[in-house]
């Protein structure tokens, strides 16, 4: 995983629970980086686990919340990442149409190392789309708390249905994003 994802991680600590609290996680994961990260190196995915399951214990607070409430805080420190031409999309649905076709290939391409999950829009509706999620990492839930600060950054309120969870032994997720009026 890159280290931007470690290094956001890092910063939603600090900023959330307080520089006291990343030494204790620091201090209860025994992490082959040593907790120490950089935005364009790679590292263990099980770092990030291991990092997440310390700080349920922590906060008393749920994983699966925690990795949502990261994606959330995730979403600025990414978006501020890309160069500004990227980031001129004129609505939340026409940026979840362009992540997997556009943003992921830049990605890529400035990091070619990156595993970067497959999210494509499969359907349209009327007042949302249908995402398929699929990645070996299987943090779904990161990728709901992306799309629901995403929503919040175009002033588009909105639901998130999982219909269908790779969690669940699926072989993919189905995300359905709906405009609430």
């Amino acid at each position: 995983m890159k280290g931007a994802v470690f290094t956001n991680f890092q910063e939603m600590i600090e900023d959330e629970f307080g520089m006291e609290c990343w030494e204790a996680l620091l201090e209860k994961c025994d992490l082959p980086s040593g907790g120490i990260y950089t935005s364009a190196s790679t590292y263990d995915d099980q770092e990030i686990l291991s990092l997440v399951g310390a700080l349920s214990e922590y906060s008393n607070t749920p994983v699966p919340s925690l990795v949502e409430a990261f994606g959330r805080y995730l979403y600025d420190g990414l978006a501020n990442s890309l160069p500004p031409s990227m980031m001129t999309y004129p609505d939340l649905w026409s940026l979840l149409e362009a992540v997997d076709s556009v943003i992921h290939v830049e990605v890529n391409k400035l990091y070619p190392d990156a595993l970067t999950p497959k999210i494509i829009v499969t359907e349209k509706h009327d007042n949302g789309v249908t995402l398929y999620y699929q990645s070996p990492r299987k943090m779904c839930l990161l990728a709901i708390g992306l799309v629901h600060k995403a929503a919040e950054s175009f002033g588009t309120p909105v639901t998130i249905q999982h219909t269908c969870c790779m969690n669940e032994g699926a072989d993919h997720c189905s995300l359905l994003v709906e405009y609430i009026e």
